[in-house]
């Protein structure tokens, strides 16, 4: 599958975190077992326990494929919902978002990059409930404690890569 972006993933998730803030929420990527019913590429938990969801998506292709998966991104625990894209296949991505969600369950965010290199975020539109909390979706004190906990043990077999990776 051919990237519509020079960025990886990994520059996608970093930019990703400092634009939604990562001293202000925990921000954790790639969460799955133990907290959702699917994997989501990006999670926030803001200070008042709620989730946001991140989709990154790096190519047209990767962006469609998610409409064939047999599984959806509801849940009950994740309250707002958004896709990444770059800016090269923003257009595309917002007009299929209107076509397959037209009550805008979805936000979109596009990236791309500045003249030295750096990846910057930008959000085009908020998913519709962007300014309402649903309280049956706060996570609770047991589940916000899982999600810190699978964001610090990432810490740790990151170091041990970049570890592998020096020797």
């Amino acid at each position: 599958m051919a990237a519509d972006t020079i960025f990886s993933i990994t520059q996608i998730e970093v930019a990703l975190a400092q634009y939604f803030g990562y001293r202000a929420n925990v921000i954790v990527p790639k969460v799955s077992w133990g907290l959702l019913n699917h994997e989501a590429d990006l999670l926030i938990m803001n200070k008042t326990g709620y989730l946001t969801e991140i989709e990154i998506k790096r190519s047209w292709a990767d962006f469609l494929a998610d409409f064939r998966k047999k599984h959806t991104h509801d849940d009950s625990k994740v309250s707002w919902l958004y896709y990444a894209v770059p800016k090269s296949i923003v257009d595309k991505c917002k007009a299929k978002l209107e076509e397959v969600d037209p009550n805008k369950k979805w936000g979109l965010i596009e990236y791309g990059g500045d003249s030295y290199g750096e990846c910057w975020p930008n959000t085009i539109y908020l998913p519709s409930n962007s300014t309402r909390h649903n309280p049956a979706k706060k996570l609770s004190l047991e589940e916000q404690f899982k999600l810190a906990r699978l964001g610090a043990m990432r810490t740790w077999s990151i170091k041990e890569k970049i570890i592998s990776n020096g020797k």
